[in-house]
């Protein structure tokens, strides 16, 4: 490589650096986290009344909060912003519409290849380094989560509350499902972040 194309090379990582750090973060009012514009509900000043800007468009000064019940709880105590009862409403009510269990994001995968279903199976995927993310009902036996809870550093966790959801999805006897493909995980964990969020 020459060195005009080592500096071509060093000024679009420079750029690309650039733009992700000018990208603006926002910050929850009420728990000082910060984040994308797209993690936050707007609240907008109009008419001098507080109001919940879904689409973020009112032209007015405005602050953000988390899109969780915590931080909307918080809001209505708030003495500073005085928020209207029917606008906290609108943000709960959007809270539910975009809150998805991890059941409703497996469903469209459901007859994919990128599952391994049994402890065993599992366990030994684990301990191969090939799956990566696990599905475990809070209600299977203790020894099993204990057994997954001493390889956890090689894998995320996700628990669903009863057996019988893993069953009804897959249509079979499941215990655990262990996921491995990467692209599929890594879209998984996000949905779950946002839903968490």
């Amino acid at each position: 490589m020459d060195t005009v194309d080592r500096k071509n090379l060093e000024n679009k990582k420079n750029d690309k650096m650039a733009k992700e750090k000018s990208k603006p973060e926002r910050m929850c009012i009420c728990c000082r986290r910060k984040g994308k514009k797209s993690g936050f509900f707007r609240i907008s000043e109009q008419n001098g009344k507080y109001i919940f800007d879904r689409e973020m468009k009112v032209q007015a000064r405005g602050f953000y909060v988390c899109k969780t019940n915590e931080c909307v709880e918080r809001l209505s105590k708030n003495r500073k912003y005085k928020i209207e009862i029917e606008q906290l409403v609108k943000m709960v009510e959007q809270i539910k519409f975009e809150k998805k269990s991890i059941i409703d994001i497996l469903k469209p995968m459901k007859n994919s290849e990128y599952f391994v279903f049994g402890i065993d199976e599992t366990i030994d995927g684990v301990k191969k380094g090939k799956v990566k993310l696990l599905i475990i009902p809070r209600d299977i036996k203790a020894k099993y989560i204990e057994e997954f809870e001493k390889l956890k550093e090689n894998f995320n966790i996700i628990f669903v509350e009863r057996k019988e959801e893993l069953i009804r999805l897959f249509s079979r006897d499941v215990n655990v499902v262990g996921i491995f493909n990467k692209k599929v995980i890594k879209g998984i964990l996000s949905k779950v972040e946002v839903m968490n969020g």
